[in-house]
């Protein structure tokens, strides 16, 4: 982006592949777009510890299904608990009417969570995101094409307190040339 936006793009420097992933993990939980966030040099694509593309779908249904179920229990108690309030003080405290508000705001509290736990998986995680691991050992420098200053803020937060041991400003990540990279 650098040129065109008019905001200087990031380069963090690491000092091993391992703490350029742990770089854009949180890059990506900040809500960076994961098309903005570039390895420098040389990389493969790997597979962050699964065997197949099968086991790497898997964790992903898992994860999603881990979070879709996390959300609706943490919506199922409080909305039973406030459904059944909300009717026993609109009408009677008889057991029937104090068990359909439990079930209905359970339901909808239940839902409410679920669709919280799904819009709030990270983009990239650990268990099972493709990413790109460099073909030299030693230093990794993760880029951020920064679009606007959302992202320059993000970005820049992120990376000072991440594990990058240098964050530096260049014009354009275009620009920088594709041999190996040196802290």
């Amino acid at each position: 982006m650098g040129h065109r936006s008019g905001f200087a793009d990031l380069v963090a420097a690491h000092h091993d592949g391992r703490g350029a992933r742990a770089s854009i993990e949180r890059l990506s939980r900040a809500g960076v777009d994961g098309g903005c966030i570039v390895l420098i040099g040389p990389v493969e694509v790997v597979t962050a510890g699964r065997y197949a593309d099968r086991q790497t779908d898997r964790g992903s249904s898992l994860a999603l299904g881990a979070r879709l179920l996390r959300g609706a229990l943490y919506g199922t108690v409080p909305g039973a608990v406030f459904g059944a309030l909300l009717l026993a003080w609109s009408s009677s405290l008889d057991p029937a009417t104090l068990a359909a508000g439990a079930a209905g705001g359970a339901f909808l509290f239940g839902a409410v969570g679920a669709l919280t736990g799904l819009l709030t998986v990270p983009s990239m995680a650990a268990s099972w995101e493709r990413t790109f691991s460099p073909l030299v050992p030693g230093g990794v420098a993760v880029g951020v094409r920064v679009d606007d200053e959302r992202t320059d803020r993000r970005a820049r937060r992120v990376l000072r307190a991440g594990p990058a041991f240098r964050v530096d400003e260049v014009p354009d990540l275009d620009d920088i040339p594709e041999g190996p990279w040196e802290p």
